[in-house]
Order: C-alpha cells, then sequence, then structure tokens
C-alpha cells in the first residue's frame, strides 16, 4: 500500500470553486481532527493530496457558490465545540419532527407529496430525478468523473476513503456499483463513509443502480467497511439506519461491517439558520473524526 487517499463527493446544490470548496472542507476535517486525533491531523496535513474533491455539481449546474457566504459560519462552526440547548431545542421541536413526517409522507406517496412539497423541496426533487433519470446522459457523466479519481487512485495503490454526503452518496453507491458489474474493476474502497444520505428513501433506492437485480448482482462487491452518520433533524436522511435496507450486503459477505450513527447534532448554522445536513457539520464531528482518524492508522504506516 503506498498510501491513503479521502475521496469527498458532495451533495446536489451549487458548490465553491473547487480550489476553494476543497480547502474548506479539508480545514474543517483537519480542525476537528486537531480537537480529537492530533496525530491524525498531522499525517493528513502532511500529505495535500491525501484529500481530494470530486468536483461534479459545475459539470451539473454550471455555475459555482460563491463561498464567501459559507465563511462566517464556518468560522462560527469551528469556534463551537457542541450543540447549544437552543440547537438541541430546535432540532427536537414539533416544526422540525412535522417536517420529517411531511417528507416521509412525501416518500411513501409521491403524487401526494409533490403536491404538499414547497417550491424549494419540487425543485430539489426535480434536479435530484435530474441525475437519478440519467436525463441528456448527466447521470453517466457525473460517474465518470468519480470513476476516473477512483481508478487513478486504484492505479497508485492507494487505501481510500470515499466519503458521500447527500446526493453524494448515491452517485458514490452506483458508481461503485457499475465498477464492480460493468467496468470489473478490481479496486476496493477499504471505507465508505456516507453522512446525510438519502439512500434510505423509497425515491432514490427505486432509482439505485442494480435496483431491479436479485440477490448479489443488485450491489456493489467492492466495500469493505460502510459507516453511515445521520444528523438528528437531517430530513435528507429521512430513514437514517441503513444498515436493517442493505442487510443482505452482510449476508451475502459482500461487506465486513455495515454500521449506523444516528442521534448526534449537526450544529451548523448558515444564513438561514440551523442546517443538520450541511457537509461542514458533519465533517466538524468528532465522531467522524475518529472514524476517520482509525482508518487513517490502519492504513498508513507507523507515524514517527
Amino acid at each position: 500500500m503506498k498510501g491513503a487517499r479521502i475521496i469527498f463527493v458532495p451533495g446536489l446544490n451549487p458548490k465553491p470553486p473547487p480550489e476553494l470548496y476543497q480547502s474548506q472542507l479539508k480545514r474543517v476535517l483537519l480542525h476537528t481532527l486537531g480537537r480529537t486525533r492530533p496525530r491524525a491531523a498531522q499525517r493528513l496535513a502532511a500529505n495535500d493530496a491525501a484529500f481530494e474533491l470530486v468536483a461534479w455539481t459545475y459539470l451539473f449546474h454550471g455555475a459555482h457558490r460563491d463561498i464567501t457566504v459559507d465563511l462566517p459560519s464556518i468560522e462560527r462552526l469551528l469556534e463551537q465545540t457542541a450543540a447549544t440547548r437552543e440547537d438541541m431545542r430546535e432540532l427536537r421541536s414539533w416544526q422540525r419532527r412535522l417536517l420529517r413526517w411531511s417528507h416521509l409522507v412525501g416518500d411513501r406517496w409521491p403524487y401526494l407529496g409533490r403536491r404538499l412539497a414547497p417550491a424549494n423541496t419540487r425543485r430539489l426533487m426535480h434536479e435530484a430525478n435530474r441525475y437519478l433519470k440519467n436525463r441528456d446522459g448527466i447521470g453517466a457523466d457525473v460517474r465518470a468523473v468519480l470513476r476516473g479519481t477512483l481508478e487513478a487512485a486504484w492505479l497508485r495503490s492507494e487505501s481510500v476513503l470515499l466519503m458521500g454526503h447527500s446526493l453524494g452518496s448515491v452517485i458514490a453507491y452506483d458508481t461503485l456499483w457499475e465498477l464492480t458489474h460493468e467496468h470489473r474493476a478490481s479496486g476496493e474502497v477499504s471505507l465508505f463513509v456516507t453522512f446525510g444520505s438519502p439512500l434510505g428513501t423509497r425515491f432514490v433506492q427505486r432509482s439505485l443502480k442494480g435496483a431491479r437485480e436479485a440477490g448479489a448482482a443488485r450491489y456493489p462487491h467492492n466495500i469493505r467497511r460502510w459507516v453511515n452518520l445521520a444528523a438528528l433533524g437531517d430530513t435528507t436522511a429521512l430513514l437514517p439506519r441503513l444498515r436493517p435496507l442493505y442487510r443482505e450486503m452482510l449476508d451475502l459477505e459482500l461487506v465486513e461491517s455495515l454500521e449506523d450513527h444516528v442521534d448526534f447534532a449537526n450544529y451548523f448554522r448558515g444564513d438561514s439558520g440551523l442546517n443538520p445536513h450541511e457537509a461542514y457539520g458533519y465533517l466538524a464531528q468528532p465522531l467522524l473524526a475518529n472514524i476517520v482518524a482509525d482508518w487513517l492508522d490502519s492504513s498508513l504506516p507507523p507515524f514517527p
């Protein structure tokens, strides 16, 4: 094994220019590692190429997001060490519970969900469907970007930690399925980490690669370990526990372990208030930092 690489696949909305976005994502992760596992932070900081963003959103949207909008919120996030009482009250409020139930109804009965959903939710569903239904070949184009990144890492004999946030987790899963069943690639993801993932929803599951197959043909075969994180109040991770839904992968011995971590608080606050789905907030979790640090310890030679 020549090295270790963290490959990050972001979610659906437009993102800042890749070099700026990657820098801030890595900054948040390094900051959290520095608090919880300093030696792991040193390892990651010592190798600029060890954290790689798969910048697919410009291909999808044709636009970048202004990163200066994010910077004050990132600074607040880095200063904060845990959720406040106010954060927890909001995350457990009846308004957020009602929002979750409305999303569950929409996922169970799509027609009703489309009629009841606010305009922003309908827009997100429409854009997600562009990917899921491969309209104008956009889904295949997006997966090709990730496939090239993975194949390059495997060619370098690197151990890979693949992170997928939100729709990025779906893109990652689909790409791994294609690499298994269509490209017959021999590479492996030693750790697959999903957070804020909609992989449990009917909306996504019916369109996943392999959804119409049975048995081992239904799933990727190139994941050694899978860890899923779903924060309190994250309605994109509508069904937060993925292990019950993908248990057959364990039964078929396609994955060594599949674990869920729920009931923790993502306390990122942006311009529109508390956002428990935000990727920066997930990367600020000590839970995730420990997962990354353990993987680094197992993937790299002993640190001097």
